[in-house]
This record gives structure tokens, sequence and C-alpha cells, in this order.
């Protein structure tokens, strides 16, 4: 979740178009310097609920590319007159008590040498609190002893039949069965990612981390599917690693991992999350 500044590859870029299965090679050209502009957003993303993470996301252009600052506010339930946030300056912002009863919104500046422009999301709806965790269950009736009775004669043993032993159920893949997308272009330093997409039933969880120099962030939670991944949409060098996981408790879920690569596709692998397990493994047979 996140801003994501766009990079520029160092030297004339030989670029391509690349999605899941297959490339597109497209020669690069050169653009003129120009001044940043919003391609999309800027929005915020997330549940405005204390204890929650809310992001920016937003997309942009501009030569050289610009630098982004954020600052984030408190709007009143029925003005647009914001307050800025002490020390709230970074792409994403952590819902605290103090926002109880307001809404949020943040101020995204863009600077090049050409010039300098600033947007504002739309509000939040009103911050509210989380739920109350559930009651403890009841505790269990005090144990009562039956009366003593005098020994019941010894039957003669019987052999009882032995039953096999139960199988526990097992676990069904979440439906529809999510699925990961991702295109863009690939440069000489890494790639451009244009579109990074879950599809999946609404009742998934969908977390994303991201490893390497240049990760807009580290990681990215979001409450339900389908989404937009905007945060990941961006210039990501090579080496990056993304890893995509969409789970429901009880379900087994999708895992999907993605390595960019210069000059070639991301390097992909697609796993099953088993209920139970944090590692991901090889999908069973349908």
């Amino acid at each position: 979740m996140g801003a994501f500044v766009r990079s520029r590859a160092a030297g004339p870029a030989v670029v391509a178009a690349f999605a899941s299965a297959a490339l597109l090679w497209l020669p690069a050209i050169a653009d003129a310097d120009s001044e940043p502009a919003f391609t999309s957003g800027p929005a915020i993303v997330g549940s405005p609920v204390v204890g929650s993470v809310l992001a920016v996301a937003a997309t942009w252009t501009g030569d050289p590319a610009p630098t982004v600052k954020y600052a984030w506010g408190r709007c009143p339930p029925t003005s647009t007159t914001c307050k800025k946030i002490d020390h709230a300056e970074a792409v994403q912002y952590t819902v605290t008590a103090a926002d109880l009863g307001y809404r949020l919104a943040v101020q995204v500046q863009l600077k090049n040498k050409q010039r300098t422009i600033t947007a504002t999301t739309p509000a939040t709806a009103v911050v509210t609190a989380p739920p109350p965790p559930p009651p403890p269950p009841p505790p269990p009736p005090p144990r009562q002893d039956p009366p003593a009775s005098a020994p019941a004669p010894l039957a003669p043993a019987a052999l009882a039949p032995v039953s096999a032993p139960s199988k526990a159920p097992r676990p069904t893949l979440l439906r529809p069965f999510p699925v990961v997308r991702i295109r863009g272009y690939f440069a000489t330093a890494g790639a451009r990612i244009t579109l990074l997409s879950v599809r999946g039933p609404r009742s998934a969880r969908i977390t994303v981390r991201c490893i390497g120099k240049g990760c807009p962030v580290a990681s990215l939670s979001l409450p339900s599917a389908p989404a937009r991944l905007h945060p990941f949409e961006r210039f990501l060098r090579a080496g990056t690693r993304l890893e995509v996981s969409v789970g429901r408790p009880g379900r087994i879920g999708k895992y999907t991992s993605f390595v960019i690569r210069a000059h070639r596709k991301p390097l992909r692998n697609d796993r099953c999350l088993m209920p139970g397990r944090s590692r991901p493994t090889r999908c069973p047979a349908s």
C-alpha cells in the first residue's frame, strides 16, 4: 500500500509488455522532460477503523520522476477544512483513537524541475471504534460424582468390534479459487508494473510482502477480494520479490510470488496455502 514513484532506468531502455504467461516486446520511446501529472487517484485504501492501517494509492507521470510528499489530515464530519496531523507524512497511516468521529484525507504533492502540483484524496467515512471482542464462553458446570453403589458382578468378557479410525474432513479450496494477474513493461534495470490484481471471493483476505531495495511498502493487507494492488503498480528494480497470499480460515488459499528480472518477464511461482500451515505447499489434485 502506498505511493509509488515511477523510477527511470539508466540509459536508453528496451521495454516489453508482459502478462502472467507471455511477453510482448516493444521498443522504448524517449520522452522529453515533462511536468508531473496524476494518471489515477490519489485515493485512500483501507477501512477507517481504530487500529487499522490506511494507505495512499495513486499513479503519476513526469520526467524527471517527481518526488512525492504526503500530509495526512483530520476532517470534521460536515466540513472540508482538514487539520494536518503532526508527524503523519508517510504513505501509510495507522488510525488512532484521536481520529474517532473525524474523517481522514491526504494531500499528495508531486515535484520535479518542471513544476510542483498537489492533489487531495476524497475524505474517508467517519472513523469508528473496532468491534468489541466476543464474550468468553461460560464456565463448565460443576462435576457431580454419582452415588456409590455395590460393584456389579463381572460378566464374561466379549470382544467388541474394532472400528477404523475416522478420517478428518479434507479441507476444500476457496471458491472461486483466487487468480493473481500481473502485467507491465520491463527495462534494463527492472520492470514497470501497470497491473497487479487479485480476483477471488469477498470472504478472502489479501496480504502482500515486498522484499528488496526500492519496495514502496514492505507489506500490504486488504480485507477482501477482488482488489487492485495499486502501491506496487510502478517501476520495480530487478531482484525485487513480491509474495501475494489470499486466504480464509478453514479453506485452501492461494500463494503467488514474483521475482522481478531485467530483460525478462518476472519469475512466477504458484502454490497453495493449507489451513493451519504458514508455509505454501504444492496444491492438491482437484
